[in-house]
């Protein structure tokens, strides 16, 4: 009887512990949770976030888009209730995503919001633009991910204003006016509406320099590292024992290393890696680097990375007579998933043979980034 008595009375303790009236029960940050009506986040549930250290992933949908927040807890100051609901506008434009935060005051610290759109953008980037007035000031630029439709990824601090997300391959121009009523539930936008001009922008991106020889579009059948016709207009590979390299000569490309694609597949990462993914999925900003005639992306890649301290490792493949970039950032191929690994985009074109095999000309942009689908996240078509 003393011992049914003990029982009961350490049963009450816990249920006094652990009810509904008493003290606040972890949550698992493990999974995804979803942002209530009311769109509030409360302070207990982020300080829980920062005091474990962990990654914090919300999610949020209307009619018409679903939305995620990545919250890292180590960005995190001072927690407090915040709303991560998200208005969307009506705008007058198509091929652009207008909205507006429901937190009235700013986060206090960086957060990554990914929107995920019902069609596909054909864009290598965006823009996030806030509308005060009249006046539209870019905040920061987005990446474009996702397989069958896009994934608009960016960093968040600032909430007030309208926002507006737009392809790179346009600009906001004064008849971009949001209205600021929120949409009433309207049909699915079908695939292909956004108004977007698919050009291929590589040769007017290059300024001259370097004595690349570009494809005529005739090739047929593999050369005999078995890579596949070089499509018309794209620089043909050369040989690193046909490399010549002149260091009299310089020039300027730009360079940029990101994994915002980890954000959207936080499940299928080895939790040994979670510390390795910067909260804004950049590992190197969009920066100019000055590169000498005759020289590679990846001797671009092995300079840049070692200036600023970032690891890379890489091992040279007989077979396609080419360098491979296994890990960058101590983040490697099947990190996250089987189908994740590093690839490189120049001037918007993901090229068909390795990286120590692309000679760079004045004016080349370069991209190195991070895939979890085998490039269709990425937006690389040929892959798959």
């Amino acid at each position: 009887m003393k011992r049914f008595i003990s029982v009961v009375l350490l049963l009450t303790m816990v249920l006094s512990l652990f009810g509904c009236g008493g003290s606040f029960s972890p949550v698992n940050l493990q999974e995804p949770i979803t942002i209530p009506e009311d769109g509030v986040i409360e302070e207990k549930l982020l300080r829980q976030l920062k005091d474990e250290n962990a990654i914090g992933t919300f999610c949020g949908s209307t009619d018409d888009y679903q939305y995620e927040w990545t919250i890292f807890g180590s960005d995190i100051t001072e927690p407090r209730d915040l709303n991560l609901s998200l208005n969307f506008l009506v705008t007058q434009n198509k091929g652009m995503v207008a909205f507006s935060f429901n937190e009235e005051s700013d986060l206090g610290f960086p957060a990554v919001l990914s929107i995920r759109l019902n069609q596909k953008w054909d864009a290598p980037s965006a823009t996030v633009y806030q509308q005060v007035g009249d006046q539209k000031t870019a905040v920061c630029s987005a990446s474009v991910t996702g397989s069958k439709e896009t994934i608009l990824n960016f960093s968040v601090n600032q909430t007030g204003g309208d926002f507006l997300i737009v392809p790179d391959q346009q600009a906001p121009s004064e008849s971009m006016q949001v209205q600021t009523e929120v949409t009433e539930p309207t049909a699915t936008v079908q695939e292909g509406t956004a108004e977007t001009t698919k050009t291929d922008e590589y040769l007017s991106a290059v300024e001259g320099g370097g004595n690349r020889v570009y494809s005529d579009g005739t090739g047929t059948g593999q050369d005999q590292y078995l890579t596949d016709p070089i499509p018309e207009g794209k620089p043909m590979p050369v040989e690193s024992e046909n490399q010549e390299i002149d260091s009299e000569q310089s020039y300027t490309c730009t360079f940029s290393i990101e994994c915002s694609t980890i954000l959207n597949n936080l499940s299928d990462l080895n939790s040994d890696k979670l510390e390795m993914v910067p909260s804004d999925g950049v590992i190197l900003s969009t920066q100019t680097v000055t590169f000498y005639e005759g020289e590679s992306v990846f001797d671009v890649l092995k300079r840049v990375c070692k200036d600023n301290g970032i690891h890379m490792e890489s091992s040279w493949t007989p077979m396609y007579n080419s360098a491979y970039v296994e890990g960058i950032h101590n983040l490697y191929e099947f990190d996250c998933g089987n189908l994740s690994g590093w690839m490189y985009r120049v001037n918007g074109w993901y090229p068909n043979y390795g990286c120590s095999r692309y000679q760079l000309a004045q004016g080349d942009v370069v991209e190195w980034r991070y895939t979890c689908d085998l490039g269709k996240d990425v937006g690389c078509e040929w892959m798959g």
